[in-house]
């Protein structure tokens, strides 16, 4: 939607306001006041006036109107995704940067001369506007310049430049050197300017999108907000913040059923909020509970059977709600084969990280009528022994002669279940490497994601899981479809890595 001059326009106002909406601060210079005194007057962290003139600004320059060519726009955009990709350099000057002291054992960095880029989320947000201008109800755009290839390509771009950008937004973060240099300022030792609100984009976007994501869930501006949410949304933010979201945010997500675009987004963004809330802090049961009773659907796994009576009267399946085509386009899934691919990945990833006794009480197995597997009378925690009622539940599916729409969906669920396994035992195991070759950094790791405090899954949990798994990929690799006999042979893989002893037999036979 819209023509060149407005989709060139936006990109433009862009790169006019980074000198306003993004800043490059050295915290351990000596004209670090001064730096900050100038980022402080441009991007809007204060209160008072200087924040409203600030806005004021910003909004002034973004408003500007500039063409741009689409040959040039694709060439800058390529450029500023080499720049702000995940492995980028400019990774150790963003919220997400581990700042590690250099000298002593209390993790501490108050000695550290770091960097800080800092770019304004508004500024991207009107370049998208004005790259989709039919995200805003109120506006209309004018006909195409391009061609549909053309506008194809630069909408991608530009909602991957985001998606990496978000690691660079104003989150109240600063360098250990910030509150000193604040402090060097004033004359009576206060700070000349109030350290910015913490989580403070990640919360000025949740007040745009909050209402539509709780009381518009019958139109397709929930869908639109949701995708905001999901493009915008700060890598990083505080465990409070995510504590006071996550119970809306589930709310949200059970008011939509059976939309599968809707599932994925929201499971996207739990993934996300896992890193930085410690597991003892929320009790991921519900989550957990919802992603089971939701993998009947997902799996395509039949439920009920047929009746050979025909005066039985037979119901329709349920309805089911997807995104508009425009809509979908935010998402950057390239096909629907990689649309399943990346769902199944995050409903494992959330099921491998529920399990374990860190997120809810324990549950003895002799206390529970239904067993699951054959280990003696030991604690299982309760996320565990869920999961593994749900492969017992699945396991006839895995049948080689029981083929249908379930098999393949099936079949990556066993190959990307294996995988986190595998990944979470791994994660243990190099985070103890880590602390005894490099406390310092592995002390600051545990403090800004205290998820990782909690991935130690007790032996016996581990050894449930894959007496549960093994007999599932061992008849995994005798199905009719060669793509899941192929996940049957990678699960093994995953899985002989955890314990090659109890594994190995099994995949010799094969051999």
């Amino acid at each position: 939607g819209g023509n060149d001059a407005n989709h060139e326009e936006g990109s433009m106002s862009m790169l006019k306001t980074l000198p306003d909406g993004t800043r490059v601060i050295n915290m351990g210079t000596d004209n670090a006041n001064e730096e900050l005194t100038n980022s402080i007057h441009n991007i809007g962290v204060t209160d008072g006036a200087t924040g409203i003139e600030a806005q004021l600004r910003l909004e002034e320059d973004l408003s500007r109107p500039f063409a741009l060519p689409s040959p040039a726009r694709e060439s800058l955009l390529s450029v500023a995704l080499l720049l702000m990709t995940k492995k980028a350099p400019l990774r150790s000057v963003s919220n997400t940067a581990l700042y590690a002291s250099t000298s002593g054992g209390n993790g501490n960095a108050e000695d550290s001369n770091r960097w800080l880029f800092i770019l304004h989320w508004r500024a991207l947000l009107r370049m998208l506007l004005r790259t989709a201008p039919y995200l805003d109800e109120h506006k209309a755009g004018t006909p195409p310049m391009s061609s549909s290839s053309r506008q194809s390509g630069v909408l991608k771009r530009t909602v991957t430049l985001i998606r990496s950008s978000r690691r660079f937004f104003d989150q109240g973060v600063r360098p250990p050197g910030w509150k000193a240099a604040l402090d060097n300022g004033s004359s009576d030792g206060e700070s000349v300017f109030p350290v910015p609100q913490k989580d403070s984009t990640a919360r000025a976007l949740w007040d745009v999108t909050r209402n539509d994501l709780l009381y518009h869930t019958h139109s397709n501006s929930c869908f639109r907000a949701l995708i905001m949410l999901y493009l915008f949304h700060p890598s990083s933010c505080s465990s409070e913040f995510y504590l006071e979201v996550m119970p809306q945010w589930l709310e949200s997500w059970s008011n939509v059923d059976r939309c599968p675009e809707f599932d994925f987004l929201w499971m996207v963004m739990f993934c996300r909020a896992r890193k930085y809330v410690s597991p003892e802090e929320y009790d991921w049961g519900s989550l957990r509970r919802y992603l089971l009773t939701q993998c009947g659907y997902w799996l395509q796994i039949p439920v009920g059977g047929v009746s050979a009576d025909k005066s039985f009267p037979r119901a329709a399946p349920p309805g089911k709600r997807s995104f508009p085509s425009r809509l979908k386009a935010f998402v950057g899934s390239g096909s629907k084969y990689e649309e399943g691919i990346d769902f199944v990945s995050k409903v494992t990833k959330l099921l491998v990280f529920c399990a374990g006794p860190h997120t809810t009480k324990l549950l003895s197995e002799n206390s529970d009528p239904d067993k699951m597997h054959d280990v003696s009378s030991d604690n299982i925690s309760e996320g565990s022994l869920e999961i593994l009622r749900f492969l017992s539940f699945v396991k006839p599916y895995f049948n080689p002669s029981n083929i249908g729409t379930w098999t393949f969906p099936l079949g990556a669920f066993l190959h990307y279940l294996s995988y986190e396994l595998c990944h979470r035992v791994g994660n243990t195991a190099g985070l103890k490497t880590l602390k005894n070759d490099h406390p310092n950094i592995a002390h600051q790791l545990l403090k800004d994601e205290p998820y990782l405090q909690c991935m130690d899954l007790p032996g016996t949990e581990i050894v449930a899981f894959l007496d549960s798994l093994l007999p599932l990929a061992q008849q995994a690799l005798y199905s009719k479809n060669g793509n899941v006999s192929h996940a049957g042979e990678t699960s093994l893989l995953y899985l002989t890595q955890i314990d090659p002893a109890r594994a190995s037999s099994p995949l010799i036979d094969f051999s």
